[in-house]
């Protein structure tokens, strides 16, 4: 929630502070600044300390980040002109919060869940990952309605104090365990140079990085979207931006549980990891290809949007999952690793995507360039991917 909503925000803010599809863009991406600071340590930190823990820390810091951006522009700092910087910095603290999140999620998947259940725990996960944009999408036109796009980040962030509460009290304690990973800088580096001489790894790499690049484009400009290739008013644009969320949250259960009952079948691991993945980077592909079309209808966009999210849900037990096959007691790290690839993919698309729309007035060429990433992704995909155990 609190990630999604300034893609609702975005549109009275830019009305209000001047700010051109380019700029719109940067700020969106702003976000993944800080992100990309702190998946790779958090990784690291998971690995060594526990994932409940950092996800606790990660809990506390981004809600109190998107707390304080409304604040953050309040009084002197707009008269001062440093709106842009504010709200630039503001989304980034944001980010480096949820930096953490995903590498403590998949630490804790890794060490607490046994291998043949793993990717229908993984999709579970995801399924509360997803939901978290349904439900920003759901309620902040509402509370832009009522209250403006700055009580959009006071509510989330207020939310987050009963979420941290429930975590620390519901969730087990890490168990104490030997361990080989160090929580520093140098520890990191270390660990990435091994897995980076892997080509399995450089399968999850590349398969992340368009994974990133497709899904932070389609997070934080659907509305947009809507709003100007459509003509949609921005309640309308955040109530259809919530039907492929939907799907994508139903589908990342189902997509585990059958990714497992596969693997109980008789398919071995790496089958069944490239079968799943290449379906969520092909289909995609294709509806991207029919929603360029410059003629498409209103509910053939959403359809194909919905379609292209639902289908990209099978992700979660194709590369995602693979992070904990390859490296089962490193797996923090290796989420870390792949992930801050995928972060810098997430920057350059949804910054990329504000330029382009400003230079072309259309989408249409962001589509069929996320389309085209999808193809050669599958292939590497296909080359390089192992469901084995490839480091101890």
């Amino acid at each position: 929630m609190d990630r999604i909503c300034m893609a609702v925000a975005i549109v009275p803010m830019a009305k209000e502070f001047g700010w051109a599809p380019g700029v719109q863009g940067i700020i969106q991406s702003a976000f993944l600044w800080g992100y990309i600071g702190t998946t790779g340590l958090g990784g690291s930190l998971a690995d060594k300390y526990g994932g409940k823990v950092v996800m606790a820390s990660s809990i506390f810091w981004f809600s109190l980040a998107s707390l304080l951006l409304p604040l953050a522009l309040a009084g002197p700092i707009g008269k001062m002109g440093w709106t842009l910087p504010a709200v630039l910095t503001a989304r980034a603290f944001v980010g480096l919060g949820e930096g953490a999140s995903m590498p403590a999620m998949n630490n804790l998947m890794a060490t607490r869940v046994p291998p043949q259940q793993r990717a229908s725990a993984i999709g579970t996960a995801f399924t509360g990952f997803h939901s978290g944009n349904l439900v920003g999408l759901a309620l902040s036109p509402l509370l832009l309605s009522r209250f403006g796009w700055r009580g959009i980040f006071y509510v989330f962030g207020i939310l987050g104090a009963p979420l941290l509460a429930a975590w620390w009290t519901l969730v087990p304690p890490d168990t104490p365990r030997t361990t080989t990973s160090k929580a520093s800088s140098s520890g990191m580096l270390q660990s990435w140079r091994k897995f980076l001489s892997k080509k399995a790894t450089w399968a999850i790499v590349a398969a992340n990085f368009v994974n990133h690049w497709s899904y932070f484009i389609l997070l934080n400009w659907m509305p947009s979207y809507f709003v100007r290739a459509l003509g949609l008013d921005l309640r309308a644009s955040s109530f259809l931006s919530f039907l492929p969320w939907i799907v994508l949250a139903v589908g990342s259960t189902l997509a585990g549980m059958l990714a497992d009952r596969l693997v109980s079948g008789g398919w071995s691991r790496t089958r069944v990891r490239k079968v799943f993945q290449s379906i969520a980077f092909l289909t995609p592909a294709a509806a991207l290809l029919i929603l360029a079309n410059p003629s498409i209808s209103p509910r053939a966009a959403v359809t194909c949007l919905t379609f292209a999210l639902g289908v990209t849900s099978l992700g979660q037990a194709g590369f995602v999952a693979n992070m904990s096959d390859v490296a089962p007691t490193q797996a923090g790290q290796m989420f870390g690793l792949c992930n801050t690839f995928g972060s810098f993919a997430g920057i350059l698309g949804t910054a990329t995507v504000g330029f382009i729309v400003e230079a072309t007035g259309s989408f249409d060429p962001v589509f069929k360039l996320t389309s085209a990433l999808c193809v050669a992704a599958t292939v590497l995909w296909n080359l390089w991917c192992s469901g084995e155990k490839v480091f101890d």
